[in-house]
This record gives structure tokens, C-alpha cells and sequence, in this order.
């Protein structure tokens, strides 16, 4: 399944959706999105990975270098994952890496 991103805002903040498998040249469009949203400046930026299936390390490394550039900047990155099976591997992925300790994860966009 190719790499599906749509643009849309919530409560006025950005929201990129990331749907199927997020691997290699389809990263570099997910990279893009998320460089733009950041030259727009705007406080926080949502990634949303409940469609998500598979992220690889190209797709893990731009959500860190973002979250990195925006926590610089007093800005955020959320990640939302509203898949609620337990076992789900982008869960299981951010729980392995801890990135779920150092990035703002939720489980709702309600929790926005």
C-alpha cells in the first residue's frame, strides 16, 4: 500500500495524516509536509499514525528531527496514535524506543 499523507487542521492546528507504510521514498513526502508546516511557525503540530502500519527508520528519524527543532523553538510535536489495540507496532514501536517518554503521544485528538 503506498503512502497516503492528507493535510487537515483541528481546533486551528495542523494535522498530518499518515496512512499505510511509511518506508524510504514516500518518507521524503512525509519530510516535506512536516518542513513546511515548520517554516509556517505554528505553535504545534499534530502527526497523526493511527493508519499507520509500518514506519522505518528514515520515517522514525524525521518525526525525532522535528520533534527536535520544534521543542528548540518552545513548539511541539504531538503524535497521535488512536489505534487502541495494545499490540498495535507503531504502540509497540514508540514504547521499544521510548519515544513515547520523550515526545507528547495521545491517543485522541480530543486530548488536543
Amino acid at each position: 500500500m503506498p503512502l497516503k499523507i492528507r493535510m487537515k487542521k483541528v481546533k486551528s492546528i495542523p494535522v498530518v495524516e499518515v496512512e499505510g507504510r511509511a518506508t524510504d521514498l514516500d518518507v521524503k513526502r512525509f519530510s516535506k509536509k512536516l518542513q513546511d508546516l515548520y517554516k509556517k511557525g505554528d505553535p504545534r503540530i499534530v502527526v497523526d499514525l493511527s493508519k499507520t502500519k509500518f514506519v522505518d527508520s528514515h520515517g522514525l528519524g524525521i518525526i525525532v528531527y522535528y520533534n527536535t527543532l520544534l521543542q528548540k523553538q518552545g513548539r511541539q510535536l504531538v503524535v497521535l496514535n488512536g489505534n487502541p489495540d495494545d499490540h498495535n507496532y507503531v504502540r509497540r514501536l514508540f514504547e521499544l524506543t521510548n519515544l513515547d517518554k520523550v515526545m507528547r503521544t495521545i491517543g485522541s485528538i480530543s486530548e488536543l
